[in-house]
């Protein structure tokens, strides 16, 4: 994840939670308002993970494409250089085309260096993901119990303030 991207989003998240908050300062704000940013927060660095894997993904599907193609020119020049040798050519010729044929097996052995690479990033990327996914999820299953908690002592409230009129009209007779 992008510390400059983190910390954007998380000024970002900040500036909207100070000015939501309400101007009275004597209305206590609900825990599960309070843990609002934090849930958006861990939704936006499993969205940044999501993209960062899908980025590493396409890399290597171009690596992969990259080296399929080394190795096709690789065989054509393989086969020409065979057909060639077998008609008869000059020195220089066959010197030539196997200059050429150990630079494209190089190119193809450098290649699969860099797909062993990006597979290796692409996996670092995809549990850097799931981690990201499983702790958006554990934060929305505190947030879901905050209101949860949140519910049941307005209702415990709305029941006391019912209770305590119904003893002051019953008390009144």
């Amino acid at each position: 994840m992008s510390v400059s991207r983190s910390s954007a989003a998380s000024r970002s998240l900040s500036r909207r939670w100070r000015t939501s908050e309400s101007p009275r300062t004597d209305i206590p704000v609900k825990r599960s308002k309070r843990l609002e940013p934090v849930g958006e927060l861990a939704a936006e660095a499993e969205r940044e993970q999501a993209v960062a894997v899908a980025a590493a993904q396409a890399k290597l599907a171009d690596a992969e494409r990259r080296a399929a193609e080394l190795r096709r020119y690789l065989a054509e020049y393989q086969a020409m250089f065979q057909q060639r040798a077998t008609r008869g050519m000059g020195v220089s010729g066959m010197r030539d085309y196997q200059m050429f044929i150990a630079r494209l097996s190089e190119a193809v052995r450098h290649q699969d260096t860099l797909i062993v690479e990006q597979r290796s990033h692409c996996e670092r990327a995809r549990a850097d993901w799931l981690e990201a996914a499983a702790r958006k999820n554990a934060v929305g299953k505190v947030i879901a119990q905050a209101r949860t908690e949140d519910q049941q002592i307005e209702d415990r409230k709305a029941q006391k303030e019912f209770d305590d009129r119904a003893q002051r009209i019953g008390g009144a007779r």
